[in-house]
């Protein structure tokens, strides 16, 4: 459900029914809601109460709210605030403020949104003198589908207001033709209050720190201890959620059943995993079993975009966290949780963490520690990294459920990682490749279930010296072959620094230039540059000289610091640029590689790419998901192709041909390519 199913009038006044204003637009609206906007001339925490289920959706919504208000200033106070330009909590606004512990449960309510990060509260001082008090009322409400609606009229944020008060206030949806001016401009007047930007009108203040933490003492340790919440999730069963899979999804669930509870998902991007995966969880649920469910994945990001898709389904859980290192509490989060499963508080939670937080041994030792009885599924999202000797001590024998999923389960020169993989999903697996996804029919769009693609590998060549320093390493790699005694260590560094030559050759900066010149402005849109490391800077002085519009996502842009309004963080921002076309190209390392969803992306260009199969499928798979009104997806690829004859040098044409292969062998003109590929000098051939 969301904003666009609720019946919501364009004008609403007071009638007889005092509870009409909030039982027909404050309650439902709210209960959508993922972000509350709102300017208040007063506030008072009684019209929490009075919207309790309101506020129970937006916290059960992980949503936040941000209020503007404005105090009423003795002649003392606004001197003094003038004068120090700060607000305390000395000022008399705040001098009877005292609250105790049998307040009831929708203050308490309040002060764990404000705890949580959830709650922002701004105060708005008038410039002119004392009593200019900022009297504007508006609110502006997002759901988790980003309908918007914005209201505007008398009405403050007070019970009085809600319930009492003659009031009347106008309403604008999003979605509606002719109405969306109005709400910008409603939008536009928060925004610009909230960020300061009206000086000459009026001045901003955080709340002083020691009011917050009176607020915050009453706060319950879990929100969902407070009877309002456990009213809100009696009001909603996951028997009546009806997740509809497609056949080849209902084939994967069953036999993950079919293999005790266990099993390795070899699905190729696009063809829905998680989809596949909380098919999984919703049939645990409905066995009422006390359950934590534990969802791993390789970085925040990704968490994030997973607990973002288990509430868009509607799916109820007692509680629900992300524990990682973006939440400084999480041992003890994750410690209670534990102890209020065993103690039959909590029925059944869902966790979000990344791989390197659930194999730390401080999350283990609170697993271990505090099981007791719970039962434990752990599904792990890119599960091919989980293999690694650092991160395979998070696969616990205490975890009686499991899913893996991935497109790409293999480790590269990693056997026994890869089988230490395979053997903890239950040595079972279910496939449904590229080849299967471009060949099976989605039933509802009547499209492949991937996005049909074009393949055009670009030939590079390799400058003198690059062939040469490649044929004098080539030569030092064969010395430790051969010697009894090999120095492993120097050979991968030796492995990695040949690679890096044709990783970075410099003939491909001019390949790209060339390539952006052949490409209409039309088809630059929606587009994703993959580079190594050294390619950054130099392909964004070429974008930069053509007028791109670009943004990169590398570690150093974050997946956990929060810079905007809207809680997004860094990376989450720049892709949200990228899907509103504010943003032509992505140019991204390998954080882009792994599960991040953008299906408008249509373009890959692969500048730089790697020996290992994984890398390659996961970056095709960023361009091929199905999406509303995409054309064919198309790939460009940089093989390297050498000038000289020097065998080891020579070879290298024959390593790219194979990974060409990989990714060509489902492309509409594999043909085509092939033909490419034979007039260097190779021969592809499809079954090889």
């Amino acid at each position: 459900m969301s904003l666009r199913d609720i019946n919501i009038s364009t004008n609403y006044e007071t009638t007889e029914d005092s509870r009409k204003l909030v039982d027909e637009f404050y309650i439902p609206v709210l209960e959508q809601a993922v972000k509350y906007y709102r300017i208040a001339g007063f506030f008072s925490s009684s019209s929490l109460a009075i919207a309790a289920k309101g506020i129970e959706g937006l916290v059960h919504n992980d949503g936040k709210m941000y209020l503007l208000i404005s105090p009423e200033l003795s002649d003392e106070d606004y001197r003094v605030i003038q004068e120090h330009g700060k607000i305390t909590e000395d000022i008399s606004i705040f001098s009877d403020f005292e609250l105790d512990r049998a307040v009831n449960e929708n203050v308490q309510a309040l002060a764990w949104l404000l705890d949580s990060g959830r709650l922002e509260i701004k105060i708005v001082v008038g410039k002119k003198k004392s009593t200019s008090l900022f009297h504007q009322k508006v609110g502006v409400v997002f759901d988790a589908d980003n309908n918007i609606v914005s209201f505007s009229g008398s009405i403050n944020e007070t019970a009085q207001a809600w319930l009492n008060n003659i009031e009347e206030f106008k309403v604008f949806r999003s979605w509606e033709d002719g109405q969306l001016d109005y709400l910008q401009s409603d939008l536009a007047k928060f925004l610009a209050y909230w960020k300061n930007e009206r000086p000459a009108l009026a001045d901003v203040y955080d709340i002083p720190e020691a009011i917050k933490k009176k607020i915050i003492e009453i706060k319950p340790r879990d929100v969902m201890d407070l009877n309002i919440m456990r009213r809100y999730r009696k009001d909603k069963k996951n028997e009546d959620n009806k997740l509809s899979l497609f056949p080849h999804q209902e084939r994967a669930v069953k036999a993950w059943t079919d293999n005790g509870y266990s099993l390795l998902m070899e699905m190729a991007t696009g063809t829905g995993k998680t989809r596949t995966a909380i098919g999984c969880i919703l049939q645990l649920l409905k066995e009422h079993t006390p359950t934590l469910y534990i969802v791993a994945t390789p970085q925040n990001t990704l968490s994030r975009q997973w607990k973002a898709d288990v509430e868009k389904l509607g799916i109820v859980f007692d509680y629900a966290a992300i524990i990682d290192g973006s939440n400084t509490k999480w041992r003890k989060d994750l410690e209670f949780l534990l102890m209020d499963i065993s103690d039959g508080n909590v029925k059944n939670a869902i966790i979000y963490t990344t791989h390197d937080t659930s194999s730390s041994d401080k999350f283990i030792s609170i697993i271990k520690e505090n099981k007791y009885n719970t039962r434990i599924v752990f599904v792990c999202d890119e599960v091919h990294a989980i293999g690694s000797a650092k991160q395979r001590k998070a696969l616990l024998p205490e975890y009686e459920c499991r899913i893996g999923l991935s497109a790409t389960p293999q480790r590269m020169f990693d056997e026994t990682g890869t089988q230490l993989i395979v053997n903890y999903f239950g040595n079972a697996s279910f496939e449904f490749t590229i080849a299967d996804a471009l060949s099976t029919i989605n039933p509802i769009t009547g499209k492949p279930f991937l996005n049909r693609f074009y393949y055009y590998p670009i030939f590079v060549g390799l400058s003198e010296k690059e062939e040469k320093d490649y044929a004098k390493i080539s030569k030092q790699i064969a010395v430790i072959l051969n010697s009894e005694d090999r120095d492993e260590d120097k050979l991968q560094r030796l492995y990695d620094r040949r690679a890096d030559i044709c990783k970075n050759a410099v003939g491909k900066y001019d390949a790209l230039d060339n390539l952006l010149e052949e490409m209409r402005p039309s088809t630059i849109e929606d587009s994703i540059l993959f580079v190594s490391d050294a390619q950054i800077v130099p392909c964004f002085d070429i974008l930069t000289e053509k007028k791109i519009r670009r943004a990169k996502i590398t570690e150093k842009e974050s997946a956990t610091k929060v810079v905007d309004e809207q809680g997004d963080t860094e990376r989450q921002a720049i892709i949200s640029q990228f899907v509103n076309h504010q943003l032509q190209m992505l140019v991204g390392i390998k954080c882009l590689d792994e599960g991040i969803d953008i299906p408008n992306a249509r373009i890959a260009i692969l500048m730089s790419s790697s020996t290992n199969p994984r890398e390659y499928v996961q970056r095709v798979g960023r361009v091929i998901r199905q999406a509303p009104n995409k054309k064919e997806s198309v790939i460009y690829d940089f093989i390297v192709k050498p000038n000289c004859s020097i065998p080891s040098v020579a070879s290298i044409l024959v390593k790219e041909a194979r990974r060409a292969l990989y990714i060509a062998q489902n492309a509409i003109n594999f043909d085509d390519v092939r033909e490419k590929f034979l007039e260097n000098g190779v021969e592809m051939n499809a079954d090889q």
